[in-house]
């Protein structure tokens, strides 16, 4: 809607810059905790193998 993306460019404004590495690393952890709760078996994420045709 209209109104959630003028939230969301608003809240993108009051941001302040951030460094490409912090964000990295913090994508590295994330993938981690993921790859840990699958091994879990507590989630299951999905390959992006062969393209689904319908």
């Amino acid at each position: 809607s209209e109104r959630a993306a003028k939230m969301l460019r608003e809240d993108m404004e009051a941001m302040s810059a951030v460094k490409l590495s912090d964000v990295e690393s913090i994508q590295y952890e994330i993938v981690q905790i993921a790859r840990k709760l699958e091994a879990e078996g507590k989630i299951i994420i999905a390959s992006g193998g062969e393209s689904a045709y319908v």
